[in-house]
Parts: C-alpha cells; sequence; structure tokens
C-alpha cells in the first residue's frame, strides 16, 4: 500500500516529516529518488545512479503515522531542484528489513530551505538600522525644498502680432485647372486596332499556365500517392533523434533530439530504439524527462516496472513501487485512466 508522504515547514532547512499507513517500527532507513532521471540523493544536494539509504532518528509510530523532523540534508536538497521535479521516498523498516513501503512525497509550501534564515536575519538588521531622527530630518528636509516663489519661473504671454502670425492660415495658390483631353472623335472610335498577334501572345500564355498547372498537380499526385508513408518521424529518426548516432554523451544526444520537439510516437519509437540497442541510459532519461507531463508516456514506463506487463530486458526490472509511482503520475495527468486506475488500486492492495 503506497505512502501519503508529507513535508510541513519548522524551521528554514528543517521540516516535519509525516507518513502515513506506515505499519512499521520507528527504527528505519529512507531511500529518496527524483523523477527527472531516476537518480538517488547521497548526500546535500548530491545525486547519483546508485541507491543510497539514510538511517533517520528521532522519529515515531502513532496509529499507522510515521512523525518526526528532517533537517537540510533533505529539504535543501529537495527544494534545489526544478519545481515540476518530483520524488519518490521509500521506507525501510530496519527491524524487520523485508517491509518496505513507498510514496511521492508532498511539499507543503511553509517548507523553506536553510538559506531563507540567512535573509530573515539580514532584513531584521536593515528594518533596526532606521532610526526615527532620521525619519524626522528626511521630512523637515523635504519640506524645506518647497520652491519659493522668485524660483519659480515666469512665463511670458506672446504678443499680439505673433498670435496673429502664428493664427493667420498660409496664403493658397490656385493652381492652374488641367487642359482637358482632347475628346475621341467617332473616326477614331471607329478604327481597328491590329489585336491578332495580342490574342496569339494571349493564347500562347493561357496554355502555358495550364501546363504548370497540370505539372503541379502531377508533382502533388505523386507525392500523395508515393511519399504519404513518409511520416514525421521517419524524417526526425533520421536526423537528430537516430539512436544509432549518439555518441557516449547520451545527455547531449538526448537534448538534440527534444529541441527538434518530436511528437508523442517518436518519443516512444527512439525509447524502443534504445531499448533494443542496450543503451538505458538515454530509454531512462527519455522516460523520466517525458513522464512528467505526458500521461502516455507515464503509463508506459509504469508496465516497464509493473510485473503484469514486464518483458525481460536490460534496462528495466520488475519494481512495485516504482510502477506505483509512475501509475500516479500517469493519473496526475490523465485523471480519466482506467488502466492506470486499475494497476494502482492493485498493486496498492
Amino acid at each position: 500500500m503506497a505512502l501519503k508522504i508529507e513535508l510541513e515547514g519548522y524551521k528554514p532547512g528543517i521540516a516535519k516529516f509525516l507518513a502515513q499507513k506506515w505499519n512499521g517500527s520507528a527504527d528505519i532507513d529512507m531511500l529518496i529518488q527524483r523523477n527527472q532521471d531516476g537518480y538517488y540523493l547521497s548526500g546535500l544536494n548530491q545525486w547519483g545512479p546508485e541507491k543510497n539509504w539514510h538511517t533517520l532518528t528521532n522519529m515515531s509510530v502513532d496509529n499507522e503515522q510515521l512523525t518526526g523532523q528532517v533537517d537540510e540534508w533533505l529539504v535543501d536538497s529537495l527544494l534545489s531542484q526544478e519545481n515540476r521535479v518530483r520524488f519518490l521516498i521509500q521506507i525501510r523498516d530496519k527491524q524487520n528489513e523485508s517491509y518496505i513501503d513507498s510514496g511521492v512525497v508532498n511539499i507543503g509550501e511553509t517548507v523553506f530551505p536553510s538559506s531563507a534564515l540567512n535573509t530573515q536575519q539580514s532584513d531584521a538588521i536593515e528594518e533596526d538600522k532606521i532610526e526615527p531622527d532620521e525619519i524626522v530630518s528626511n521630512f523637515t528636509e523635504s519640506d524645506s525644498k518647497a520652491p519659493s516663489e522668485s524660483d519659480v519661473p515666469q512665463t511670458e504671454l506672446p504678443v499680439a502680432e505673433e498670435e496673429n502670425q502664428v493664427i493667420a492660415e498660409p496664403e493658397v495658390e490656385i493652381e492652374a485647372a488641367p487642359e482637358p483631353e482632347p475628346a475621341i472623335t467617332p473616326e477614331e472610335v471607329s478604327t481597328p486596332q491590329p489585336v491578332k498577334s495580342k490574342s496569339k501572345k494571349g493564347i500562347i500564355i493561357l496554355i502555358f499556365i495550364t501546363l504548370l498547372v497540370l505539372a503541379g498537380l502531377s508533382v502533388a499526385a505523386w507525392y500523395f500517392f508515393f511519399s504519404k508513408d513518409k511520416s514525421p518521424l521517419t524524417a526526425t529518426m533520421n536526423s537528430q533523434c537516430d539512436v544509432t548516432n549518439a555518441n557516449s554523451n547520451d545527455l547531449s544526444f538526448i537534448q538534440q533530439c527534444l529541441q527538434s520537439k518530436p511528437d508523442t510516437d517518436t518519443i516512444i519509437e527512439i525509447i524502443n530504439q534504445a531499448k533494443q540497442a542496450n543503451k538505458c541510459n538515454i530509454a531512462q532519461r527519455l522516460y523520466a524527462n517525458q513522464s512528467l507531463l505526458n500521461a502516455k508516456i507515464a503509463l508506459l514506463y509504469a508496465k516497464e516496472y509493473d510485473e503484469k506487463f514486464y518483458q525481460d530486458n536490460q534496462c528495466f526490472k520488475i519494481d512495485k513501487g516504482t510502477a506505483i509511482y509512475w501509475y500516479e503520475t500517469s493519473l496526475n495527468n490523465d485523471p480519466n485512466n482506467v488502466l492506470a486506475k486499475e494497476r494502482l488500486a492493485e498493486l496498492q492492495k
């Protein structure tokens, strides 16, 4: 059964820890994993691919609620990440190490990093520096700086002649009326013009335009019938997102691929190619990066760890807690996903 884990504010750098539905003792170890890349917290602001269990002391259990306090090693490490990063916490009972439960941590708005303590102290010091005498003197100085009548510049009124010059409208020159065009005589109207050559040119141009239109239609038809199977997926896969072109820097490859803004189906195809090529780091990072806001990819990621859908591969292993985590992530983006609801209910029994 998934735990409901919460952090509530206590002091800057210190938070109240609460895990509901905990059926173990107060003697526990904790494992913290972020969904951005699947890395684990190893120390203050230190993340890595290896699991690292942390022993928590001064914890207590009452009515299936595990409570205590955590300090800056956890608070600062979580708050230093981006806002969209989520964290899965696994708790292991040290008195019964076979009992492990997990849940997604919910960080309250009243939780602040330890750096906030220094900010509060500096603000208090600045407030103490303001003396009442300074306020009075500032007020007196501002009053003494009021302008006197002698300092106010006098504005001279324009004389009547200048006003008349400004108001007087400029003389308008009357242009001579244009001479009327000579009238067209009946003889000029009846005189036939040579139109045969122009008619021939018009027919030739019309034929040429018709041929161009037919050629354009032919090209469009060829593209429709013979190139319609070349989807954007193929074009994208042949460029920045082709796994065969990935060098040793997997992160750089992923960043370049995502800059091309591939659609969901393209990303899924890239992940499948990475799995087949045993480039597990690319598959895991793409899953973790895209699952946060994409319900479809999060659902597929959860199935990678779900024993019901698991298919043996080098990149993923069955993990109930991780499957629950990504099913919950999928439901956050698509609350009506029936499969995610069913599997989450089954795994949490």
